[in-house]
Order: structure tokens, then sequence, then C-alpha cells
């Protein structure tokens, strides 16, 4: 008689793959613990940390003056050895006060913008593991199912393979259990297959040089509750900042149509009489301003294309928001009646029909569709919590909480 794997055969290899399939022993984290681990060594957030470093350091160096002239000037002095004036000349422009402070908040709002963008690369990090996250718990529960439904379809094959032996039955149940068997174990191995991709996937987001799973199981959580978008978005933040950028660089433009001291100091020896001192001071005004008006006007339309795409934004959000939320509503409903009417009713079901097989009370085929509801079942709950739970992170990403 040919042997067959037993039920706790098969689940003790499923287990065994979904554990040792990495190299060493994986470590069960928490969500948390592995958005903290990603955080600690994604490159991105670096980024943008010394993004907001630079500009502060901008903003705190001052504007740079103009530089120093320094010459040597000669004149009135003839061929006949007549000895003229020369001099040592300094000259130094400078900047009006409000020039260098117009400066100074233009680059404390480029250093607000890096803020806000640091604050919106780790909000999508977050997103990033959170989604590998449930993909790789998905998963490692799809392999826990398909193990179940092998020993299933074992132990069908089991009985006509007595009943076969024992006369009760001919040969064609015991065909068909071992081509659902095998159809079982071939959906294993795909199983197996995308659990390496998925627990691949979420260590590369965490960039460790150690293993990790998910701990803990797929289940319904509790629902965020959004009444409005609130001003912390991180979407809405960035552009807000960018918008304030704008009007930073209108205080630019218009610091540059102020005038600049110039000024200059001369140390002379005029006809042998040293020494000898002068001095100039005056301004330098732009006479022609069609130019900077240009450019003030250009900027004050960035300004209203910022705010435009703040409003956009805001009620993008606003539809996308409402979306997900009635998506993961719908979710919900379709949960609570699998697990709560139809779960409990095919798990019954699936004793029961084995055992009026067994006694012969029903047939091969109402046994193999009655085992063909119950898996199909068991794979629908697992489906929707893993889509409710990615739904719930994209709403959670898009709401900036």
């Amino acid at each position: 008689m040919k042997r067959f794997i037993s039920k706790e055969w098969v689940m003790c290899i499923a287990i065994c793959t979904m554990t040792l399939s990495a190299t060493g022993q994986s470590k069960a984290i928490s969500l948390d613990v592995a958005i903290g681990i990603a955080r600690e060594n994604y490159a991105g957030l670096e980024r943008d940390r010394l993004m907001i470093e630079q500009y502060n350091k901008l903003a705190n160096s001052g504007i740079p003056q103009q530089p120093t002239q320094l010459y040597f000037s000669s004149e009135e002095f003839g061929s006949n050895g007549q000895s003229g004036v020369h001099a040592l000349n300094v000259f130094q422009n400078f900047y009006l006060p409000k020039v260098s402070d117009t400066q100074r908040k233009y680059f404390e709002q480029e250093a607000n913008v890096a803020e806000k963008q640091l604050r919106l690369t780790d909000w999508e990090l977050k997103r990033q593991v959170a989604q590998a996250f449930y993909q790789l718990q998905y998963a490692q529960e799809a392999v826990a199912l398909v193990a179940e439904n092998v020993s299933l379809y074992d132990d069908f094959l089991e009985i006509t393979t007595t009943q076969m032996e024992t006369g009760e039955t001919g040969r064609l149940p015991q065909m068909a259990a071992r081509s659902k068997l095998g159809q079982a174990q071939l959906e294993q191995e795909h199983a197996n297959e995308a659990y390496q991709i998925a627990m691949t996937l979420f260590n590369q987001w965490l960039q460790s040089d150690s293993v990790y799973v998910t701990e803990g199981s797929l289940a319904l959580s509790t629902l965020l509750l959004v009444d409005s978008l609130q001003s912390d978005n991180p979407h809405l933040q960035i552009i807000q900042a960018q918008k304030d950028l704008a009007l930073s660089k209108i205080e630019i433009q218009k610091a540059q149509l102020l005038p600049q001291i110039n000024s200059g100091l001369k140390l002379q020896n005029a006809f042998g009489n040293f020494p000898l001192f002068g001095f100039q001071i005056g301004v330098n005004v732009p006479l022609f301003k069609k130019g900077y008006e240009g450019r003030i006007e250009a900027t004050e339309i960035e300004v209203l294309a910022q705010d435009a795409a703040l409003r956009t934004e805001q009620h993008q959000l606003q539809r996308t928001i409402s979306e997900l939320q009635n998506r993961i509503e719908h979710q919900r409903h379709i949960l609570e009646y699998l697990q709560q009417d139809l779960t409990p009713l095919v798990d019954e079901q699936s004793t029961v029909n084995l055992e009026a097989y067994r006694e012969g009370e029903i047939g091969y085929l109402e046994y193999l569709d009655s085992l063909e509801q119950v898996v199909q079942i068991k794979q629908q709950v697992l489906e929707a919590l893993y889509k409710f739970h990615v739904l719930k992170v994209e709403l959670e990403y898009r709401v900036g909480r």
C-alpha cells in the first residue's frame, strides 16, 4: 500500500518553511518596532535632515558683502619730473540692514520647507513599511491556510484509500482525492514562494543585518475617525511652506530695488606732501526698474499658483479620504458577515461532512463540493482582512496621522 503524508507532518513542514526559510533565525517584531528600525536606516531621512542643517547655516551666515576694492592710482604728473598725486584707494559697497534681514528670512523659510519635506518623507516611509508588514503577515497566514487545506485533502485521501482497499468504493473517489491533494500541494508551493518574496521586500525596507518577520496576525482594528483635514497634514503643510517661500522670494526681489551705500577712503601723497586723506560716500540705485518689477510680478503669480495648488490638494484629499472611508466600512461589513455567520458554519460543516462521508451518508462529489466551499470561505476571510489593513494604511497616510 502506498503511504501518504499525515496531517501532522504537513503542518510541521509548513511551520518549518515559514520560520526557517531565511538564513539564520528570524525575529518576530511588531509594526511600530519595524517602523523604528526603518527610520534608523533610511537614507532619505538623513538627506532631509542635512538639507535643514544646510539652510539653517545659510540663514545664520548673513548676506555676503561685495568684495572690497583695493587699488593704487596716480595723476597730475608730467615727463619733466613733475610729481603729482599718488593714492592708495579702498572702496566698499554696503547693503542696508533690511536686505540682510530679508535674506535671512528667506533661508529660514527654505529650512521650513525642508522640515516639512522631512515629515512627509517619514510619513511615506511609514506607509511603505506598513504595507510591506501586512503583506508579509498575509503571506504568512496564507501559508498556514494552504497547509490546513493540504491536511483536509490528505484526510480525505486516507479515507478513500482505505475504502478502496476494503472494497467499499471504486477508484474514482481515491483518484479525485489524489488530484485535489496535488492541487493543494501546488498551491502550497506558490504560497511558500509568495511568503519568501514578501519577507525579502519587508526586510529590504528595514535595511538591517538581521532578518525579521511579523508578529501577531491579521485582525480587525480600530478605525481612524476623520472629521476634516487637519492643519498638520504633511501633504498640505509642504504646499503651504512652498507658498510662504514664494512670499519670501517677493521680499528678496523687492530688496534688490533698495539703494546700496558705497564708500571709499584714500591715503594720498600730493606733490610731496604726505600723508593726505580723501574719502567719498554715495548710493547705488537701480535706475532701470522694469526688469526687477517683472521678476516681482512673476513671483506674485507663483504665490497665486501655490495657493491654487493648496486648495486643489485639499479638495482631492477630501475626496480620496471619503472614498477610502466608504471602502473600509464596506470591507468591515464583509468581514463581520464572513467571521460571524459563514466561518462558524463552514467549520462545523467541514467536520460534519467528513464524518458523513466516512459513514456513507453523502457521496465523494458532494463532500468535495462542501470542502471547496470551506476552503473558499477561509480564503475570502483572509483576503478581506488584508484588504482592510491595506485600506487603513492608505487612509492614515492621506489623513496624516
